[in-house]
């Protein structure tokens, strides 16, 4: 079965932080617990990038996520999806944060690619030495 759920108010009208209140009050109430699949278009602040992955959490059995128009860093937040949600194996997103990382979270990092099976990204050209070293 498919369900959707679109916010349907002029973006102005809706912030963050409402959005937020209704995925906690859906996550609290189990519509999620089951969910395979979740697409989320628009740009969020990134105090609210973190609390929209406490509702992330909730979904055990998310296995496609499409995270579009957010400015992600890889180091921080693609780990923490590949924490939260274990049987992720599509993931569409846009990167942000090139930074450099340790080899702990490089090696955390290729475990979750291990068992991406479609990968879309959105990146600067000056990161495809990253992305080479995470893929070899």
């Amino acid at each position: 079965m498919n369900r959707s759920l679109k916010d349907r108010w002029p973006y102005y009208e809706l912030t963050d932080k409402k959005r937020l209140t209704i995925l906690k009050r859906l996550a609290a109430g189990g519509f999620f617990k089951n969910n395979r699949q979740m697409i989320v278009e628009g740009s969020w602040s990134r105090p609210s990038i973190h609390r929209f992955y406490q509702v992330v959490r909730s979904m055990a059995d998310l296995e496609k996520l499409s995270l579009l128009n957010w400015k992600l860093r890889l180091a921080q937040d693609v780990t923490e999806l590949f924490r939260s949600c274990p049987k992720l194996t599509e993931l569409h997103l846009k990167l942000d944060d090139w930074l450099k990382m340790d080899e702990e979270i490089k090696d955390e990092l290729r475990l979750g690619f291990q068992r991406i099976r479609l990968f879309e990204v959105h990146w600067d050209i000056s990161a495809w030495p990253v992305i080479q070293e995470l893929f070899t």
